[in-house]
């Protein structure tokens, strides 16, 4: 795959599992604690499975495409751009 569809697909991911994530909470407060837990698990394999079979596929020829996990070592300085939500 070439890196401009990859660069692509992996975003659009990103955005879906954003907007996915988005509706935990709102569900949370909406439905019984054991039904909510069901949902929450129903999300959890949803993001496993978009992670695994489409966002790790691109990032096999594109590694750089995901982000670095260690952002503890990160300076705390208002010169570094906050980083996009990777979930």
């Amino acid at each position: 795959m070439d890196r401009k569809m990859a660069e692509q697909i992996v975003a659009l991911i990103n955005g879906y599992i954003d907007q996915l994530i988005a509706t935990l909470e709102p569900v949370e407060h909406a439905v019984p604690p054991e039904e909510f837990a069901a949902y929450k698990r129903g999300i959890a394999k949803s993001i496993a499975t978009l992670d695994s079979e489409i966002i790790q596929r691109a990032a096999r020829e594109h590694p750089d495409l995901l982000p670095a996990d260690d952002d503890v070592d990160l300076p705390a300085s208002e010169d570094v751009p906050p980083r996009a939500s990777r979930n």
